[in-house]
């Protein structure tokens, strides 16, 4: 009779959980950081102490800050990747990409879409990690895209309509990021509406005339 072939033990998929909650731990401590004291206040001591572990367990999972402030945007796009996958089959996507942003009960993705966008606007050195993110969320994007849009739709026109899509959603991050800059009420609200038109504007085909 052949031999069985060894199941993992209990002990390695503990470990293996374990180095995967305190790597989110470590990427939502930054999030925190970067939401309660700016972008550029988070040093790698600041996180290991708001994650409750060492300055050394902090470089045993990133290399540098950078790392985990990316690993914390990278965590943000997949939770929208994940509310976009649970939109029904048949759905616009244009209807789907509305519904994710203007949840009046998904508070917490607002609030991270809120504060990543203030720090874009903020900090160069934010919106250059937003953007490399972007990017690489990108191909998941049009993935989705090929999924939901009528058959035979070509590459170029998912990756137009993906790229278009993205520009639209920053476009409102920076116009609302701007406002509460200047003094204006940094809502979540305001910030829902703000996707709301920009992505009515695409429905338009960019005709300022329309509704």
């Amino acid at each position: 009779m052949a031999a069985r072939s060894p199941l993992p033990s209990d002990g390695c998929s503990l470990r293996s959980r374990k180095r995967a909650e305190t790597h989110s731990m470590l990427a939502g401590a930054a999030y925190s950081l970067v939401r309660d004291v700016g972008f550029d206040a988070v040093t790698a001591e600041a996180v290991a102490d708001r994650a409750g572990v060492s300055r050394r367990t902090f470089f045993n999972y990133f290399p540098s800050v950078e790392s985990v402030l990316t690993a914390s945007i990278a965590e943000f796009f997949v939770s929208v990747g994940e509310r976009l996958e649970a939109r029904p089959a048949g759905e616009d996507v244009l209807d789907s990409a509305l519904a994710v942003v203007s949840d009046p009960g998904d508070v917490e993705l607002v609030e991270r879409i809120a504060v990543i966008a203030a720090a874009g606007e903020s900090s160069p050195h934010a919106r250059g990690l937003i953007l490399v993110e972007v990017h690489a969320w990108l191909d998941w994007l049009e993935d989705w895209l090929r999924q939901r849009l009528p058959p035979g739709s070509g590459d170029l026109f998912v990756a137009t309509y993906a790229s278009t899509l993205v520009g639209a959603a920053e476009a409102a991050f920076r116009v609302w990021a701007r406002g509460a800059r200047d003094g204006g009420a940094a809502d979540h609200p305001s910030l829902r509406a703000a996707l709301a038109v920009t992505l009515g504007h695409l429905r338009t085909g960019l005709d300022s005339g329309r509704p």
